[in-house]
């Protein structure tokens, strides 16, 4: 900043102002500033920025263990969308893993107790999540991707109960519709652990789908045991198998391979989440788009606000779409 200020001919303390993009100094000298300290290669040091705002800037991503799995895609894609906005603002992110139980908790109390990161991110939410409830009782900045029955907690979704509710309609509209579903047409529904809160708001969103005066005669059944899996997907009366998300729909594909039942003549299958596993299987899966990597963005837009002190919405969406393919043709 001294070598700037000097060849620019103003102090260094606009200089530092310019660098740092602050409204008091004028967009000109701001656009002389960058342009000098790129022509002779200066970069900012993100750690004497850090100790100047006294803030760490990093963030924390607590995921399941489980994500780590190629599979689990949503994760991945949501993560992508976290580190790309977290750079654009000079942040990094932290990953911490949580297993079943919760075993996260430890690990995540150490990291803020330690001063490690400035605020969070809890991509998944369980029943009675102590992550949950040890980040309100520290009044520590955190946004929670998913939907969770609590005003006071940040939030960006993706409307999953609503958008399933809307995507189990067409769907059996669709199979009405066609013929496939009637009289002896039944539909299931196949349901991830509902210990997991974003599978009770996708079960919800069935339920509401299903309870629609034109499929009175259309009957349904959950399976939402991942060890009944097996016998309740190869039961012959199901016209139409709709699934909560790409990994257990993977499972039902599987399953149903094995067992001779070809997908879209025999049965119909969705999911509501699609992945690029789902789009590339032979037939291809209609499924419920949700744009993960923007929901990652927006989980950082909003936790670095928070951070900042600055008027964030308390519930931000993501819009979904449908996507129908060979699986339901």
């Amino acid at each position: 900043m001294d070598d700037i200020a000097l060849e620019l001919g103003v102090s260094k303390s606009t200089v530092s102002r310019a660098l740092a993009g602050s409204a008091r100094i004028s967009e000109g000298t701001k656009k002389r500033v960058s342009e000098c300290a790129r022509m002779h290669g200066f970069i900012p040091n993100l750690a004497a920025k850090a100790l100047a705002v006294r803030k760490t800037l990093n963030i924390a991503a607590v995921m399941p263990l489980e994500a780590t799995n190629s599979e689990m895609m949503f994760f991945h894609e949501c993560l992508s969308g976290m580190a790309k906005r977290a750079a654009e603002a000079d942040y990094s992110v932290l990953v911490c893993l949580s297993d079943s139980e919760g075993g996260t908790q430890n690990q995540l109390e150490k990291i803020i107790q330690n001063r490690k990161v400035d605020g969070v991110v809890l991509m998944q939410l369980r029943h009675d999540d102590r992550n949950l409830s040890y980040l309100e009782n520290e009044n520590f900045p955190f946004v929670v991707i998913g939907s969770v029955d609590d005003e006071n907690v940040y939030q960006v979704d993706s409307r999953m109960a609503e958008s399933c509710e809307a995507f189990t309609r067409e769907c059996v509209y669709r199979e009405l519709n066609a013929g496939v579903i009637g009289e002896k047409g039944n539909v299931l529904f196949v349901c991830g652990s509902l210990d997991v809160e974003a599978n009770n708001n996708r079960l919800s969103g069935f339920f509401q789908g299903m309870e629609n005066k034109d499929f009175e005669s259309v009957q349904y059944a959950v399976c939402t045991d991942f060890e009944d899996i097996d016998t309740s997907v190869c039961d012959g009366q199901w016209k139409l198998i709709l699934c909560s998300d790409d990994v257990v729909c993977l499972r039902v594909i599987s399953i149903l391979k094995a067992n001779g039942i070809e997908i879209g003549r025999d049965v119909k299958l969705a999911s509501f989440h699609d992945s690029v596993l789902l789009s590339t299987n032979n037939p291809p899966v209609s499924a419920l788009k949700v744009d993960s990597f923007s929901l990652g963005e927006g989980a950082v837009d909003s936790v670095l606000a928070l951070v900042s002190k600055k008027p964030v919405a308390k519930k931000s969406f993501i819009d979904c779409s449908f996507i129908f393919r060979s699986s339901t043709d």
